[in-house]
């Protein structure tokens, strides 16, 4: 998985825009396309890291998003981890 593809697995996971990120770093939407699909500098990938919460690894990753869930009862964040399998979306439906 790509760069971009792994970005914009984590927005959705996270609900965010592309849009949103490329604000939080201070760039245009167009600019940070074309960060993520070139060959992006230690800086920009962890200034997108930071927008997303995530460390740069899992940027880098081989398509494991992970996130954090809080529970309503207790307001502890429990990690989550979510991993599409080959051929199908988040959700198990296939592409």
């Amino acid at each position: 998985m790509n760069i971009t593809e792994t970005v914009k697995q984590i927005c959705k996971a996270r609900g965010l825009a592309l849009a949103d990120v490329a604000q939080k770093i201070g760039v245009s939407a167009s600019s940070l396309s074309q960060i993520m699909k070139g060959n992006p500098t230690l800086s920009k990938l962890t200034a997108i890291a930071e927008a997303l919460d995530v460390p740069v690894s899992e940027i880098l990753s081989d398509g494991e998003v992970k996130s954090k869930v809080r529970c309503p009862n207790c307001g502890h964040l429990f990690p989550v981890s979510i991993k599409a399998e080959e051929g199908t979306d988040e959700d198990g439906t296939p592409r």
